[in-house]
C-alpha cells in the first residue's frame, strides 16, 4: 500500500539551500530533498515524542529510505537581499546575504509518495504521530503543515520521479537504504577520556541514534567528507520551470472614491440661503490645496510647477482652462442636516462621477477651514472630512432613489427666455418658462423617462426662493437675472437624484430631495 505525506506551506514560501551549494549562489532546493525530510522526521521524533522506541521508528524510516516521488504544484523562485552586520571593528561594514526561496500557494499541497512502501497499522500510527508534529522544513522561517494521508485515500498523481532518461535531470540528495542506518562513520569517544572527563561537551552530538542519517553538519565539515555518509544522489525528472510558473491572479481594481463628505463647524454656521457662497468658497480653498500638493510633487521630481489647477475632476476645466462639456466633474452640495436647526448648513458633500485619485484625496484631507469672504474679518468655517467612498456606502438622502422630488434649494433656469427667432419659446415666461427649462435639464439627465414638473407651493417656516443668493461671484462678469423658483418633480419610476439641474447646480442650486422623505430636514 503506497505511503503519501501531504505538505503545505502556510507562509507561501519554502526556504532551503541544496546540499553542496552556498546560500549566496541564489539557488533554491525544490522539491524538498528526501534526505532533508527524513532528518526532519528524526528531529521531530526526538523533540516531541521521545517515548517512541528507536527500533519502532527505525522500522518505519527504513521503508521510507527508498527515493520517493513528488506531486508538485505550480511555483516560482524569488529572493530578497539583506545587508547584515559582521563581527568587525568597523560598525559600518556589512555583508550582503541572499535569501532565496520558492513561492508556493498557501493552500497548495506538495505530496511525497513512496509507491512501494507497505506499512503495518502500527507503523502508520507511529509515522502519523511524528508527521503531525512537523512544523518546519528547511530553514526556521519555512513553516510547514504535514499530514499522513489515510491509506484509503487515492494516491496523488506524481509529476516528479527518479529517472535515468531525463534530458536535464535534477539531482536530489536521498538516503541510501543500505548505509543510512549504519554507524561505522558515527563519531566515537575514547572510554578512558570519557572516564576522566577530557571530552568537551560540544563534542557530543544530540541525543539521537547512532545512524549516518543523524550526523550533524559540523561533523561532516570537520571530517571534510564530500557528501554525507549514508546518502546518495538520485536524478529526478521535474516539469520544466515554464510549466510550473503560473501567472498571478489578476488583482481586482478598487474603484476610485466618488463621494467626500465634510462636517461644517464654526461660531455661527452659514445659513441655507448662503448655499452658493459656501460651495464657491470651499471649492476655491480645495483647488488651492490641490495646487500645493501637485506642485510639491512636481518640484520633488525636478519638474516645473504649474501656475493653474490642472484637475478636471475638481474644477470642471481641461488643461487649457476651458469648461468641459460633461457633468461628471465635482458637485459641491452644502446641506442642512441638523434636526434642531434646519435653516443652517451643517455638511458639505463633494460628488464626482470621475472619481478622486490619490492627489485629489490628499487635497481633500488637507482642507481644514475656509473663509466666507475676502476681508480679514470674514467669518471662518472649519471643516472635517468625515466620509470618503462610494454612494452605496453612505446612508443619506442624497443617494436615495425616489419617484417624487422637491427642490431643497431653488432651481435657476440655465438659459433666458427666447422671444424671437426660429427657436423662440412658446410660453410667455413666468412659471411656465421655469417648468419648460426644468424639463429640458431633466431630459438630458434621464432620457426616455417620463417626468412631470410643477411649481412647488411655499412651505411654512422655510426660506423663500428669492432669499437665496443666485449669482456666482465671477470677476469681471455679472450674470443677468434668471428665472428661478421651487419645483416638484415626479418621474414615471424611481430614479437616483438628478446631478445636473439648472444654473450653478455644481454649487448647490437646484438641489433635489425626496418628497416627503428623510430629506425634508434639509429645508
Amino acid at each position: 500500500m503506497p505511503v503519501a505525506i501531504a505538505l503545505r506551506f502556510p507562509a507561501g514560501r519554502y526556504h532551503a539551500t541544496p546540499w553542496g551549494r552556498h546560500v549566496n549562489e541564489g539557488v533554491a532546493e525544490w522539491p524538498p530533498s528526501p534526505w532533508r525530510l527524513l532528518r526532519a522526521l528524526v528531529a521531530v521524533w526526538k523533540r516531541t515524542c521521545p517515548e517512541l522506541p528507536d527500533e519502532r521508528v527505525k522500522g518505519v524510516l527504513e521503508k521510507l529510505a527508498e527515493p520517493p516521488e513528488f506531486a508538485l504544484p505550480p511555483t516560482t523562485v524569488a529572493h530578497t537581499r539583506h545587508y547584515l552586520h559582521v563581527n568587525d571593528p568597523n560598525p559600518d561594514d556589512r555583508v550582503l546575504v541572499f535569501d532565496t526561496f520558492v513561492n508556493v500557494a498557501r493552500t497548495a499541497t506538495v505530496s511525497v509518495v513512496w509507491p512501494a512502501a507497505d506499512l503495518t497499522i502500527d507503523e502508520r500510527e507511529c509515522l502519523g504521530q511524528i508527521v503531525k508534529n512537523l512544523t518546519t522544513l528547511g530553514r526556521a522561517e519555512s513553516w510547514v503543515e504535514a499530514e499522513l494521508l489515510p491509506s484509503a485515500t487515492k494516491t496523488p498523481v506524481t509529476n516528479c520521479k527518479p529517472t535515468t532518461k531525463a534530458a536535464n535531470p535534477l539531482p536530489l540528495l536521498c538516503a541510501d537504504p543500505d548505509t543510512a542506518f549504519g554507524g561505522e562513520h558515527y563519531p566515537t569517544h575514547d572510554a578512558k577520556k570519557l572516564a576522566k572527563g577530557d571530552v568537551k561537551l560540544e563534542d557530543f552530538l544530540f541525543d539521537c541514534p547512532r545512524w549516518h542519517l543523524c550526523l550533524d553538519t559540523e561533523t561532516l565539515h570537520k571530517n571534510r567528507w564530500p557528501s554525507a555518509p549514508g546518502s546518495k544522489w538520485v536524478n529526478y525528472g521535474r516539469p520544466q520551470e515554464r510549466q510550473l510558473v503560473t501567472a498571478p491572479p489578476a488583482r481586482k481594481t478598487k474603484p476610485l472614491p466618488t463621494v467626500a463628505r465634510f462636517l461644517l463647524d464654526g461660531p455661527v454656521l452659514p445659513l441655507l440661503t448662503d448655499t452658493l457662497t459656501v460651495a464657491e468658497r470651499f471649492r476655491r480653498r480645495l483647488l488651492s490645496h490641490f495646487k500645493s500638493v501637485k506642485n510639491a510633487k512636481l518640484v520633488a521630481a525636478g519638474r516645473e510647477p504649474l501656475d493653474r489647477h490642472p484637475t478636471e475632476v475638481l474644477s470642471g476645466k481641461d488643461a487649457e482652462g476651458r469648461p468641459v462639456a460633461h457633468h461628471r466633474h465635482a458637485f459641491y452640495l452644502p446641506t442642512a442636516d441638523g434636526d434642531n436647526d434646519p435653516r443652517h448648513l451643517t455638511h458639505l458633500t463633494v460628488i464626482a462621477e470621475m472619481g478622486f485619485d490619490a492627489d485629489v484625496v490628499e487635497a481633500l484631507n488637507a482642507v481644514r477651514q475656509f473663509d466666507l469672504g475676502d476681508r480679514a474679518d470674514s467669518p471662518k468655517i472649519r471643516v472635517q472630512l468625515v466620509g470618503l467612498g462610494l454612494p452605496k456606502e453612505f446612508n443619506h438622502w442624497l443617494f436615495e432613489k425616489s419617484a417624487a422630488w422637491e427642490t431643497a434649494t431653488p432651481f435657476v433656469a440655465h438659459r433666458h427666455l427666447k422671444r424671437r427667432g426660429t427657436k423662440r419659446d412658446a410660453v410667455a415666461g413666468g412659471p411656465d418658462f421655469l417648468v419648460v427649462t426644468a424639463r429640458e435639464c431633466l431630459a438630458r439627465t434621464h432620457p426616455g423617462v417620463g417626468v412631470t414638473v410643477t411649481i412647488r407651493p411655499l412651505k411654512e417656516g422655510q426660506p423663500q426662493a428669492f432669499e437665496f443668493r443666485r449669482r456666482r461671484a465671477r470677476p469681471g462678469r455679472a450674470d443677468a437675472s434668471r428665472a428661478f423658483g421651487d419645483l416638484r418633480v415626479t418621474f414615471a419610476e424611481p430614479v437616483a437624484r438628478p446631478q445636473a439641474f439648472g444654473y450653478a447646480s455644481h454649487f448647490g442650486l437646484g438641489l433635489l430631495k425626496p418628497a416627503g422623505g428623510a430629506g425634508d430636514a434639509a429645508r
